[in-house]
């Protein structure tokens, strides 16, 4: 039974990285690909550290896939933003929104000036 419990856990990782791939495929840009990349670093990771203590118990190389899940779950935002920013100056060669751009305002944004 143990044994299963990994495969399915391992296969469950697999089937969730390819379902990401094949989603980050299917976009039309980067920004909506990006969308797809945090699924594989925290749930996947987070799978196969689970299959990890399964298999080996409380062992080191349980607390390094630990270590490792939890820096990938911390620097997915991190990554994901710096991603972004390289994108948009790819694309402008500034990452501020332009004059002519529109951007969305919430109610409690406050009002920024811009410099020309």
């Amino acid at each position: 039974m143990k044994v299963i419990s990994i495969d399915l856990l391992v296969g469950a990782a697999v089937l969730i990285t390819w379902l990401s791939v094949l989603g980050m495929l299917r976009m039309r840009d980067p920004y909506q690909r990006m969308h797809y990349m945090s699924v594989p670093a925290s749930l996947g990771a987070g799978l196969i550290t689970i299959a990890i203590l399964l298999q080996d118990g409380l062992k080191p190389e349980f607390f390094k896939a630990l270590v490792t899940t939890f820096v990938l779950i911390a620097m997915n935002s991190v990554v994901t933003h710096a991603a972004a920013r390289a994108f948009r100056i790819a694309e402008t060669k500034d990452w501020k929104p332009n004059a002519e751009e529109e951007v969305p305002i919430q109610p409690s944004d406050e009002p920024v000036e811009q410099e020309r």
